[in-house]
């Protein structure tokens, strides 16, 4: 990784730390190589995943959040900040228009290219069965509204998740109930009332704790709502207050112990949740050279998030050529979807975001 420069401190003076409220109008902050490092750590979760068939590898198994979900955790986090920032700073103008425009084209499109791509190398049905189906047409549609649930015929049938399209994207159903509920909260004016947006993300906190509707099998819908709703409002909130909120190194790592300290008891969620938020928020006010640079002309965090899972199942089909191998899986995956989504950025998304309204050209 190239020397860092221009971090908060010198953005500020030196000596001086830079303010969270200044950190995302810098346009030198390396947030999209956050978001960015945030998805292909996705992919190498689902690798091991994928690759091992065992939770168990995953290098924060241990934790409240193993790396795929703290990854995902991280993207909320800065999401709220960022949107928080824009409205501060531009209003709200074409909020749903821009938000659109940011989600449904690539997610659309991607849709569309898995079903007749990458799908005739997952399906367990004859080629002509599949180009037949509507599933197989209708697919980017369904995707549209039923996201993860979204089917092909006879997908990855004889894969380690059979039928599982592209998991991941049970996600974006989130990141778009947040979009509403802040939207509808800007215009209400409650972004103007600190003590309003503090109470919210306390609330969340505290439902987190409680651990509603507790399903030993897995997260229910009711605590991923609880927990996306509480990465959100934590970006949001740590942006509202940016002005008294410095960036600084002893805080990251204060941040980082207080979610270890915080592992394998009931708060684990909540400091986690914080502890790697803020730090993310930290290393993302600084410049890291060539690979910030990258990342701002072209972001890929979205369209590799998009499209890797089924890469990787198709990768992982019986038998893998490769062997149980995870780097290997890892490295291919990342290498194809990351392709993908350079042309994704390039012809799809970037040209999408030119059509936001002029105010909110740079909003995230």
């Amino acid at each position: 990784m190239n020397r860092p420069v221009n971090g908060p401190a010198s953005a500020s003076g030196a000596g001086t730390p830079m303010m969270l409220s200044t950190a995302f109008g810098n346009p030198d902050n390396s947030y999209n190589a956050v978001r960015l490092i945030a998805a292909l750590s996705v992919v190498l979760s689902h690798s091991l995943l994928l690759g091992l068939n065992s939770p168990s590898y995953d290098p924060l198994s241990w934790a409240a959040y193993d790396l795929g979900a703290t990854a995902v955790n991280v993207f909320f986090v800065i999401s709220g900040a960022m949107l928080t920032h824009s409205v501060l700073q531009r209003g709200l103008g074409q909020f749903v228009r821009n938000r659109f425009l940011r989600i449904y084209p690539a997610l659309i499109v991607s849709a569309a290219l898995i079903s007749l791509i990458i799908g005739p190398f997952g399906t367990g049905a004859r080629l002509w069965e599949y180009y037949s189906s509507p599933q197989t047409w209708l697919y980017p549609l369904n995707v549209a509204w039923n996201f993860e649930g979204a089917v092909l015929p006879s997908m990855f049938e004889h894969g380690r998740y059979p039928g599982d399209v592209n998991v991941p994207l049970w996600t974006i159903k989130y990141e778009i109930l947040s979009y509403i509920v802040f939207g509808i909260a800007a215009a209400l004016g409650l972004l103007r009332h600190p003590s309003i947006a503090f109470a919210a993300w306390a609330a969340f906190g505290f439902a987190l704790l409680a651990d509603v509707g507790v399903d030993p099998t897995g997260e229910t819908p009711v605590e991923s709502l609880f927990r996306f709703g509480f990465a959100f409002l934590t970006g949001a909130v740590a942006r509202r207050f940016g002005e008294v909120i410095p960036l600084r190194f002893g805080w990251a790592m204060a941040a980082l112990a207080l979610a270890v300290a915080g592992t394998g008891t009931r708060f684990g969620e909540v400091t986690w949740i914080i502890g790697i938020g803020y730090a993310a928020l930290y290393v993302g006010a600084k410049n890291w050279g060539r690979i910030a640079e990258f990342a701002r002309r072209h972001d890929l965090s979205y369209g590799i998030y998009l499209m890797a899972w089924p890469i990787q199942q198709v990768l992982t089909r019986e038998p893998i050529w490769f062997g149980p191998q995870v780097a290997v899986l890892f490295l291919l995956s990342s290498t194809i979807s990351g392709s993908l989504a350079y042309l994704s950025w390039k012809f799809v998304e970037k040209p999408a975001l030119r059509r936001k309204a002029p105010a909110s050209e740079k909003e995230p």
